[in-house]
């Protein structure tokens, strides 16, 4: 929950309040000072994605800790005085040696996640300019990394054979594991984004007409048709999640097992975890343990399915249909029939 405090609210003290915390390396005020920021300053506000929100933050706290690593008795970089070049040397040593924080030292950042920790630095120094704590943004002009790999081949999709084989290892009769199996398949079968099945909520479900009601990027809602033995699968969970969910809970997916927040809302980054999980026990390829290596699945055989671009966007959410045309580059199942027909 957002707390309003006097201190962004008056100019002066924002500001008093925004050199304070720079100057004395205060990181949880300028992340709250930021967390405000874009809550209710920035284009998108509210409707800016809890993942973009975690992100943002992770590259500010990798920010701060390059320009005044913790423990250090003050900056190498004062964090009011940065310029262009600064955050330029800082954005090459991700890609190159990793991040700055505990948790992301001597790990090098892909091109996506550098660029994603860039943005979240523009959007802070966006709030500081606002705070009127500096007069110009130092991360505007610099360029987010480029990665040379085709985009469909970044996260690419999951083979059909894969997915199949995850589904086939999870027992039916354990609650956590049919949950599991459902949330693998309305990414892997329809499409979803794992932050759109993390806020579903039980009466996103219409039963009769056998479709989902998802909250997408934008808090943008689009209703989402089931294969019938999907919508079957889910209307069984139904009936028996109430054993599993605390009595306000309104997710349709919850923590089941024991442990920490056992019975609340399933969360994106547990997702995640049991995804990789299953896959290792697999042995399969790091690069299909993301949830959008599902999502790729779906859209790519949706894609095969009816070679219509413009039922690919419905069904997945874009905004743009060009946005689409990764699946038919992702068709490598076609492309392998199309090199096999040149030596036929």
């Amino acid at each position: 929950m957002l707390e309003v405090l006097p201190n962004y609210q008056d100019p002066k003290k924002r500001r008093i309040e925004a050199i304070r915390a720079a100057s004395e390396r205060d990181v949880e005020s300028l992340l709250q000072l930021f967390g405000f920021y874009l809550a209710m300053k920035s284009k998108k506000r509210t409707r800016t994605s809890r993942r973009t929100h975690e992100l943002y933050r992770l590259g500010v706290r990798d920010w701060i800790g390059w320009a005044w690593p913790e423990g250090a008795p003050g900056p190498v970089v004062p964090i009011l005085k940065a310029t262009p070049d600064d955050v330029d040397r800082w954005l090459s040593e991700l890609l190159e040696q990793g991040g700055h924080t505990e948790e992301a030292r001597g790990k090098p950042l892909s091109p996506a996640t550098a660029a994603a920790y860039l943005a979240g630095v523009r959007a802070f120094y966006k709030a500081l300019v606002w705070a009127e704590a500096v007069e110009r943004n130092p991360a505007l002009e610099v360029p987010p990394p480029r990665d040379p790999t085709p985009r469909g081949e970044r996260r690419p999709a999951m083979p059909l054979s894969l997915y199949k084989r995850l589904l086939s290892r999870l027992n039916p009769r354990d609650p956590r594991d049919y949950q599991d199996r459902l949330v693998f398949r309305l990414m892997g079968d329809v499409g979803l984004r794992v932050s759109e099945v993390e806020a579903l909520d039980v009466e996103d479900f219409d039963p009769a007409e056998e479709e989902l009601r998802v909250r997408g990027k934008g808090s943008k809602v689009r209703t989402v048709p089931l294969p019938h033995d999907l919508a079957a699968e889910l209307m069984d969970w139904i009936r028996v999640r109430p054993a599993h969910a605390l009595p306000q809970e309104k997710a349709l997916f919850v923590n089941v097992g024991k442990g920490r927040g056992v019975g609340k809302r399933l969360r994106h980054y547990t997702i995640r975890k049991r995804l990789a999980a299953h896959l290792r026990a697999l042995g399969a390829p790091e690069r299909y343990h993301g949830p959008h290596s599902l999502r790729h699945l779906a859209g790519t055989r949706l894609y095969r399915a009816t070679g219509d671009l413009y039922v690919v966007a419905a069904l997945l959410g874009h905004a743009d249909v060009s946005t689409s045309q990764i699946y038919a580059k992702m068709d490598r199942k076609r492309l392998r029939e199309a090199v096999d027909r040149l030596s036929s």
